[in-house]
C-alpha cells in the first residue's frame, strides 16, 4: 500500500509538471490556422467596407436610378408621327417612282401619270392630365425604391454588427475551451503514464478521456459558429474567400435604458417599413386617378396633304380624331387600383401593430438582461477567475481529487461561458432595440 501512494504521488507530480507548462493561446491561433490572411478589423472599420463593398446596397442604389429614369420618361411627350404615300410603279408608263410634274399633254387630259404624293402629319395629345399623373406615379415609385434602400441598409446593418458580435464573442469561448482542452490532454497524459505504473486506477483515466472528449465537442461547436460568422460577413464585405477576418473590439456595454415612450415614437417615426407603408396607400391613390383619367380617350390631331388629289391639287386639310369610350372605358384597370387601394391602406394598421410589438419585443428582452447583468454581486468576475486558480492549488496540495477538481474546473468553464453568453446578449439586444427602432441609442 505504501508502494501504491509513492507512486501515486509520484504520478501526480508529473501530472502538476504537465499543468504547469500550458501556453497562452489567442483567438488569432486558434482561429486562422488554415487560412492564408488575417483581417484585423474594427466595427467602424467594418461598417464603412460594409457600406462600399455591399451587392445589395449596391443594386438597391440601382433601383433607385432606374426610378429616377422612369420620372423622365413619364414626363416625355409622345413623338409625332410623319406619314408618306407616293406612287412606286406606274403600270400605265411602265416605270418606277415617278415625281416629276406631269406634263402639258397629260394636265390637258386629266391624267397624272407622275408628281402625285401625300404626306400626313400627326401628334397625338394625353387628355385629363395623364402626362402629369404618369410623373406623379413615378415619383411615387422612386420614394417606394428609396425606402427599401433604407430598409435593407436597417437589416443588413443589424445583421453586420451582430455577427461581428457573434464571432468576437464565439472566439472568446472557444480560446476558453480550448485552453482547457490544453490542460486536459497534458493532464491525460500523465494519468496515462500513471496508469502503466499503476499509479491510478483505470477508470480515472476514462473518466478524463470522457471529459476530454466533451470539451472537444464544445470546442467544434463553437469552430463551427465561427465559420458562419466567417461565411456571413464575407458575403456582406464581399471579402476574398481565404481572408479570416478577425475582430479588434466592441464597444463598451452601456447599461441605461431609453424611455419607452421614446423608443416606440421613434419607431412609428423612423422605420422605414412604416414609411413604405405610407407611400404604398399614395402610390395605390396615384394609381387610381391614373386610371380614371385614362377613361378619356386620348386626341390625335393631324395636317394632310396631298398633291393632284380627287378634289382638285394642292389639298391641304386637317384632322381630328379620338376613340369613343362606348365599351370600354377601363372599368377593369380602375376597379383593380381601387382595390389595391383598400389593401395597402389596411396594412398599415397591421404594420404599425407589428412595429410596436417589435419594439416591445426588444424593450422587454434588454431589461431582462439588465436585471441579469445588474444582479451580479461585487467582485463576481474576481471570485469566477479564483475558481480556477483554487482549485489548481488545492489538487496541487493533494487536498482534492480528480473528480472535484474536475467538477471545479467546469464550473469555472460554465460560469465564465454565461458571462461570455450574457454580454453577447446584451449588445445584440441593444442592436435589436436600435434595429425595431431604426435609431442609434447605442
Amino acid at each position: 500500500m505504501y508502494r501504491l501512494q509513492l507512486i501515486s504521488f509520484f504520478s501526480i507530480g508529473i501530472l502538476l509538471g504537465w499543468l504547469s507548462i500550458i501556453p497562452p493561446l489567442s483567438a488569432q491561433t486558434v482561429s486562422t490556422a488554415t487560412v492564408i490572411d488575417t483581417a484585423r478589423v474594427s466595427l467602424p472599420q467594418l461598417e464603412q467596407q460594409f457600406l462600399d463593398r455591399n451587392f445589395q446596397l449596391l443594386a438597391q442604389r440601382y433601383q433607385i436610378d432606374i426610378a429616377d429614369a422612369a420620372i423622365t420618361q413619364a414626363g416625355l411627350r409622345p413623338n409625332p408621327n410623319l406619314w408618306f404615300q407616293g406612287n412606286l410603279y406606274n403600270p400605265n408608263t411602265k416605270k418606277f417612282l415617278q415625281y416629276a410634274p406631269p406634263t402639258q399633254a397629260d394636265r390637258a387630259a386629266g391624267q397624272y401619270n407622275s408628281g402625285y404624293y401625300a404626306v400626313q402629319l400627326q401628334q397625338v395629345i394625353l387628355l385629363a392630365g395623364k402626362r402629369s399623373k404618369l410623373v406623379a406615379l413615378a415619383e411615387s415609385n422612386k420614394s417606394l425604391a428609396r425606402l427599401a434602400f433604407r430598409d435593407i441598409m436597417r437589416t443588413l446593418h443589424y445583421q453586420l454588427y451582430t455577427t461581428y458580435a457573434n464571432l468576437y464573442y464565439d472566439l472568446q469561448a472557444l480560446r476558453l475551451f480550448e485552453d482547457e482542452l490544453e490542460r486536459q490532454q497534458r493532464l491525460l497524459e500523465s494519468y496515462r503514464i500513471a496508469l502503466r505504473t499503476g499509479g491510478v486506477a483505470p477508470y480515472e483515466v476514462t473518466r478524463l478521456e470522457v471529459a476530454l472528449r466533451d470539451l472537444q465537442a464544445n470546442s467544434a461547436s463553437y469552430r463551427a459558429q465561427v465559420a458562419d460568422g466567417q461565411a456571413t460577413l464575407r458575403v456582406l464585405l464581399r471579402q476574398p474567400g481565404r481572408t479570416f477576418i478577425l475582430p479588434v473590439e466592441l464597444p463598451p456595454l452601456r447599461t441605461s435604458l431609453p424611455d419607452l415612450a421614446i423608443a416606440l415614437d421613434s419607431a412609428q417615426t423612423n422605420r422605414p417599413d412604416i414609411g413604405l407603408s405610407q407611400e404604398q396607400i399614395n402610390n395605390a391613390e396615384r394609381s387610381v386617378t391614373l386610371e380614371k383619367a385614362r377613361r378619356t380617350p386620348d386626341l390625335t390631331t393631324g395636317l394632310y396633304f396631298e398633291k393632284y388629289s380627287n378634289a382638285y391639287d394642292n389639298f391641304t386639310g386637317f384632322q381630328l380624331a379620338m376613340d369613343l369610350p362606348v365599351r370600354n372605358r377601363n372599368q377593369g384597370a380602375i376597379r383593380s387600383a381601387e382595390t389595391t387601394l383598400k389593401s395597402v391602406t389596411s396594412g398599415l394598421e397591421n404594420q404599425q401593430t407589428i412595429v410596436q410589438s417589435d419594439v416591445l419585443n426588444a424593450y422587454d428582452k434588454l431589461n431582462t438582461y439588465y436585471d441579469q447583468f445588474n444582479a451580479r454581486p461585487e467582485g463576481y468576475l474576481d471570485r469566477i477567475q479564483n475558481i480556477s486558480v483554487e482549485a489548481t492549488k488545492a489538487y496541487n496540495s493533494r487536498t482534492i481529487g480528480l473528480l472535484d477538481y474536475l467538477d471545479k474546473i467546469r464550473t469555472y468553464q460554465q460560469a465564465q461561458l454565461n458571462n461570455i453568453t450574457l454580454q453577447n446578449n446584451l449588445f445584440n439586444t441593444q442592436q435589436l432595440l436600435n434595429f425595431t427602432t431604426n435609431t442609434r441609442f447605442f
